[in-house]
């Protein structure tokens, strides 16, 4: 019996989208497994987590005051989630959210999926938080465990090579799989619209400082210098840091983008489709984002999509061939960039007809799930 461990399924993102492939994947090979999670809300995540109801267990998180407090029940909740352990001999923990319980898993068979690395170890989008004694101390305790981790897997290269930095331990690269989100879009309004020196951008992204919006804030305001009529579109959840997400609305307020920046937050299928059906270009400027699976589902609806170096899609993406990497603090070369696309109609169809034959290289089956369930099964 395997056990999948995920902090909380009431969020969309790629981690979730990653977690339900291989859950996916699981259930069509008849692998017996169940899931721990802290919170579960389906109208909030994807749909399809609903068919698996029936196997998920909750793993309520108690809010702890004070030291002594805090200290007895990490105590008291890594006794409960042992228990609910029991029936496993094998444990996936996907992500972050469980590495203080680590003495649970003592005596199973555990592989950690890291798509990021816990925030004390300050490296990738962390690298920027302050060291405390907190960080240090959550540090040790997790390093004093980690025995207890049978294999790490991650998503990119460079995880792997901090996997190594803070661990001292290999890592398996399983890169994420590419599902087309099947939208069959109008590129002659495309064209029309660039002829009317108009453009609609799209983002998406849980609201997190990595996303970078700021920056892409005054890439929208340098086009609207220029004269060109442009609208922006974010998607993601805004709930997850709700004063990262308070910054960019009040940015909006205060540079009068109101009529030009729809934050959406967090959408259902049907506004998700909707906003890129009507969208031309996709722009993903996270600084150190791990994966960036927003990128191949906009890539599949064939939307060119516009990447800074540092994420990690990069590493299967090329430059100019299938996408355009960027420095994702450099407004005016992006702004330089989307203006060489909206001018250059044989450029902008090139990247549509490239970036719609992309994701058929990577299935989920072939690049994940397989890899991480053989991986879990090896004795």
């Amino acid at each position: 019996m395997i056990a999948l461990l995920i902090n909380e399924l009431d969020i969309r993102g790629g981690t979730h989208k990653q977690f339900l492939k291989l859950l996916e994947y699981m259930d069509r090979q008849e692998v017996a497994f169940y899931i721990i999670t802290r919170r579960v809300d389906f109208t909030k995540t994807y749909p399809d987590f609903q068919k698996f109801s029936s196997k998920i267990v909750l793993f309520p998180q108690i809010r702890k005051r004070g030291l002594a407090g805090k200290i007895y029940h990490l105590i008291k909740d890594t006794c409960t989630l042992r228990k609910l352990l029991k029936p496993a001999t094998v444990v996936n923990i996907h992500d972050c959210g469980f590495e203080l319980y680590l003495p649970a898993f003592i005596g199973k068979r555990v592989y950690w999926q890291l798509n990021d690395l816990p925030a004390c170890f300050r490296v990738g989008v962390f690298n920027k938080q302050p060291q405390t004694y907190k960080h240090r101390f959550i540090r040790k305790y997790i390093l004093l465990f980690r025995s207890v981790i049978t294999a790490f897997s991650v998503n990119v290269s460079k995880n792997r090579d901090r996997v190594k930095q803070c661990f001292n331990r290999d890592a398996f690269v399983f890169y994420c799989g590419i599902e087309p989100i099947r939208i069959n879009r109008d590129i002659d309004a495309s064209l029309r619209r660039f002829h009317d020196n108009g453009i609609r951008i799209l983002s998406s992204g849980v609201f997190l400082p990595y996303r970078n919006y700021e920056t892409l804030l005054m890439v929208v305001e340098k086009l609207l210098n220029k004269g060109i009529d442009v609208h922006l579109d974010i998607i993601g959840s805004t709930d997850l840091d709700i004063a990262y997400s308070n910054k960019i609305k009040s940015l909006v307020k205060e540079k009068s983008l109101e009529q030009n920046v729809s934050i959406h937050g967090q959408v259902d299928e049907c506004t998700f489709a909707s906003l890129h059906e009507n969208a031309d270009i996709f722009i993903f400027i996270n600084i150190d984002q791990s994966w960036g699976l927003a990128v191949f589902e906009a890539m599949s609806c064939g939307l060119p999509v516009i990447v800074s170096k540092s994420v990690g899609a990069t590493e299967i993406l090329s430059d100019g061939e299938n996408a355009i990497f960027v420095n994702p603090v450099d407004v005016d070369a992006i702004v330089e960039k989307i203006a060489m696309l909206m001018n250059s109609e044989s450029e902008y169809l090139r990247l549509v007809g490239n970036s719609k034959e992309f994701y058929t290289r990577y299935t989920w089956d072939d690049a994940y799930c397989s890899k991480m369930l053989a991986l879990m099964q090896e004795n």
